[in-house]
This record gives C-alpha cells, sequence and structure tokens, in this order.
C-alpha cells in the first residue's frame, strides 16, 4: 500500500514542474500553445498512472488520487483543457471495469462539472480561500462518490460495512483533500515567485528605456550649469555667504547625476574581463578610497584579517558591488559607529563580509532588498543595491543580508572558490 501511495502522492508533483513553462511562456523562447499542450499531456499521463497503481487497502478496496490531476486541469489548464482529461479519465475507467463503473463516471462528470463553474471565479480568491475551496469540494466530491459506491455495491452485490471499510471511507477523502491542498499550495507558490520575477524583469526594463532616452538630454544641461555656477564661485562680487547656496547647488546636480549613472549601470553591457581577483588586497584598496567619507560622517572603517583570499571574476564589476554595499553602511551608521570589511574561505565558497552597526532593518525592509525604487534612505533610489545584487548574479554570486532594528545590518558576497 505504501509504494502505491508514494507513487499516487510523487507523481501528481510532476506537472508543477511542467506548470513553470507555462506560467514562465511569457518571459521565455517556449511559446505559451505549445507549452500548454505539453502540459496537458504530461497532467493526462499523471492521471493514467495514479489509476494505473491505485492505493490498496484491505478486503480489495482500491483507491486513487485521480481527482487531483483532474481537478488542477479544470482550474491551472482552463475549461477545454479540463473537460479532455475528464474524458480521459471516464475512457480509461470503462477500459479497467471492474465495480463502481457506473459511479465512477457519474462523479468524474460531476467533478467537472462543478470546477467548470468554479472556473471564472476561482483566480480572483486569495491563496488561503482558494485551498479552503477547492479542498471543501473535492473532500464533499470524494466522500459523496464513496457513500454512492457503498450503497450500490450494498444493493448489487451485498456488501456488508465493517470496521475497516469505515476506516477507509474515512481516511480516502481527507487523503484526496490533503493531496490538492499541497499541490495547490505548490501551484501557487510557483505563481507568486514567477509573477515576481516578471514584474521586476518588467520594471528593470522600463528602467533601461528611460534611461536611454532622458541620459544625453539631461546630462548635457547639468553639465552646462555645473560649469557656470563653479564660475560664479570664483566671482569676487558675490559674497560668501551666498556662495553657500551654489555649493549647494553643485552637490544637487552631483546627486543627480550619480542617480544617472545608477540607471545606465542597469542597462549597459560593458564586457567582462574575467581575471584571478586578491580580495584582501582590493578591500584594502576601497577601504583607502572609502575612508574620507566614511571620516566626513564620523563612521570608523575597519578591516579585519590579512589572509590572501581569491576569486575568479571582473574587478570592476566586483569593485562596483562592493562600493555600493560600503557607500550604504556608511551612510546608515550614525556618528561615532563603525563598519567592518573582511573575507574569508568557507565551504567551497569566498565569503566577503561588510557589517556595520547601524540603524538595521527589519523583515519587510530585507526582503524587499534588491528591487528597483526601494531604499530606506529618504534620498535613495535603490538603484545601485539593484545593480550590485545583478552583477553578483553575473559572477555566479549572491548577496545574502541579515540585520536587526538598532543593531546594524551584515552583508555576506558569496561567489564561489
Amino acid at each position: 500500500m505504501i509504494e502505491h501511495l508514494i507513487i499516487n502522492l510523487l507523481v501528481i508533483l510532476v506537472p508543477l514542474i511542467a506548470l513553470q513553462f507555462v506560467l514562465f511562456a511569457k518571459n521565455s523562447n517556449v511559446k505559451r500553445p505549445k507549452s500548454l499542450f505539453m502540459f496537458n499531456i504530461i497532467n493526462a499521463g499523471v492521471l493514467l498512472v495514479c489509476m494505473s497503481f491505485p492505493i490498496p487497502f484491505a478486503n480489495g478496496i482500491f483507491f486513487d488520487l485521480r481527482y487531483v490531476p483532474l481537478t488542477i486541469s479544470f482550474l491551472y489548464s482552463g475549461i477545454v483543457p479540463g473537460c479532455l482529461t475528464a474524458g480521459l479519465l471516464i475512457i480509461y475507467r470503462i477500459y479497467l471495469g471492474g465495480d463502481g463503473l457506473v459511479t465512477a463516471v457519474f462523479f468524474a462528470l460531476m467533478t467537472g462539472w462543478v470546477f467548470f463553474a468554479q472556473y471564472k471565479t476561482y483566480h480572483r480568491l486569495p491563496i488561503r480561500k482558494k485551498l479552503v475551496r477547492v479542498s471543501f469540494i473535492l473532500f464533499g466530491l470524494t466522500l459523496s462518490n464513496l457513500i454512492f459506491l457503498y450503497i450500490y455495491l450494498y444493493f448489487a452485490g451485498g456488501v456488508k460495512w465493517d470496521a475497516v471499510k469505515t476506516a477507509v471511507y474515512t481516511f480516502y477523502p481527507v487523503l484526496q483533500a490533503g493531496a490538492v491542498i499541497a499541490v495547490v499550495s505548490l501551484i501557487e507558490r510557483i505563481r507568486h515567485t514567477l509573477n515576481l520575477q516578471l514584474q521586476q524583469s518588467e520594471m528593470l526594463h522600463s528602467v533601461g528605456q528611460l534611461a536611454a532616452s532622458v541620459t544625453h538630454e539631461v546630462r548635457n544641461p547639468l553639465a552646462v550649469a555645473r560649469g557656470f555656477m563653479q564660475i560664479f564661485q570664483k566671482e569676487k562680487y558675490i559674497p560668501e555667504d551666498k556662495k553657500i547656496f551654489l555649493t549647494m547647488m553643485i552637490e544637487e546636480i552631483d546627486r543627480a547625476q550619480t542617480i544617472i549613472s545608477d540607471y545606465l549601470s542597469l542597462v549597459k553591457t560593458n564586457t567582462s574581463k574575467i581575471e584571478r581577483l586578491n580580495i584582501t588586497e582590493l578591500l584594502s584598496s576601497l577601504k583607502g578610497v572609502m575612508y574620507p567619507f566614511a571620516l566626513l560622517k564620523g563612521v570608523e572603517l575597519v578591516q579585519n584579517g590579512q589572509e590572501e583570499v581569491h576569486v575568479i571574476g571582473d574587478q570592476g564589476k566586483l569593485k562596483q558591488i562592493l562600493m555600493n554595499i560600503i557607500k550604504n553602511a556608511i551612510e546608515a551608521t550614525p556618528e561615532g559607529g563603525g563598519v567592518t570589511l573582511s573575507a574569508e574561505k568557507g565551504n567551497r565558497e569566498i565569503i566577503i563580509h561588510i557589517s556595520d552597526t547601524g540603524i538595521g532593518m527589519g523583515r519587510e525592509q530585507l526582503r524587499m532588498l534588491g528591487n528597483p525604487f526601494f531604499s530606506t534612505k529618504s534620498t535613495g533610489t535603490g538603484l545601485g543595491l539593484m545593480a550590485s545584487y545583478r552583477m553578483a548574479a553575473e559572477m555566479n554570486g549572491r548577496i545574502e543580508a541579515t540585520s536587526e532594528v538598532g543593531k546594524g545590518t551584515h552583508f555576506k558576497i558569496i561567489f564561489p572558490e
């Protein structure tokens, strides 16, 4: 019994892999009709496997999880594929024959009709209501099927009720509902993840279009305005107490140019120069570059560990990743705090640590890190950190962050050794 139960439970997970191609077809080279056809074929195969390897119980009773792929077909493929799957179920059940054929065909039609009616409203529901509705429906249908089957067999062949049948008839609807809850939960998680990826991709595409269209038109006037302001700063007839306003204007122009550079870093395609990089020396160099900025903010910048650590990658990209994170750490740290840099060898990995004693972040803020236009700074755009995440991925690495409000943040930039 256990072997067949495992086969049924595992095989119904196969369409989840195929479903990723369907949901992600908009972002891939696979055309949606073709991917949807593949999904339906796989789902039909799952249905046949479930019926071919039923779960044997005592006294010659057999059950399977056929209603799970049937439900998924109606709710996630559409009405026509669902009807075709229901038709396949009926034809194969007639082919198998045996007791309960009439009730099996009747409830296959009933299941199809119920989920046909639910198709339009189902996808408007939040995930919890989806789970409650689909499990309640499937539990009710399965239980009704078993009751009618028992009544039919009782009058047709004089089947007697006993404790074993009672246990089986109670367990099977629960098993069916539990299986569909597990599958729907996984499907919705996949849909949510892929939708987030699609939204981020579309947002990045929009940012790229914006950067490409306004870069030259904005940068040139800003450069001209900055040049004239620098000239006015040297004029003797302008009072010294008024020149501070010119300084502030120049600083704001520089900040605007920095934001434009952040936009460009998301879309420009520089040729990567792959080489062996000494992380310890690179951190030491960046410490020297960022030290004046840290000193201005009243933050102590410290490098721990002098053991040489190496990675293979692009030096320009790695410098930009580290500078973005170090700069953010310094800006997030109040005067008197500190930022610590270090690198170490892990389990077939090189880990670069950047820790600060700053204001820290909550769980929701941590979850949003790396998203465009999200920043904990009032004047930030979030594009610098987003570019860092992207460049780390291009170097087969990743960025992880942990934080606690009031105690600081710890970034780990991890690359394969």
